[in-house]
């Protein structure tokens, strides 16, 4: 996870860590840890956080998954046969 491209965008937007952790219905301290990627979010928590940040689908595969989905990169020989 980038810890500061998810800060960046958090206040970019104009929220508090305070918001963004009532937006995912977590204590200040939990939403802290998260953020700071010594906690995992869930995948729902990142769908909220991406609909509050009006994340893009490249932001979200950045923030939260460093850009290794294959997110318009994808091509069925490069990943072997299902």
């Amino acid at each position: 996870m980038n810890s500061n491209k998810l800060k960046g965008k958090r206040v970019e937007k104009g929220y508090t860590q305070n918001e963004m952790a009532d937006f995912i219905e977590k204590s200040f301290d939990s939403y802290s840890k998260k953020e700071r990627g010594e906690v995992f979010f869930t995948p729902n928590e990142m769908l909220i956080i991406a609909i509050k940040l009006e994340l893009t689908a490249q932001e979200f595969n950045d923030i939260f998954f460093d850009g290794r989905l294959p997110f318009g990169n994808f091509s069925g020989e490069n990943y072997g046969k299902c």
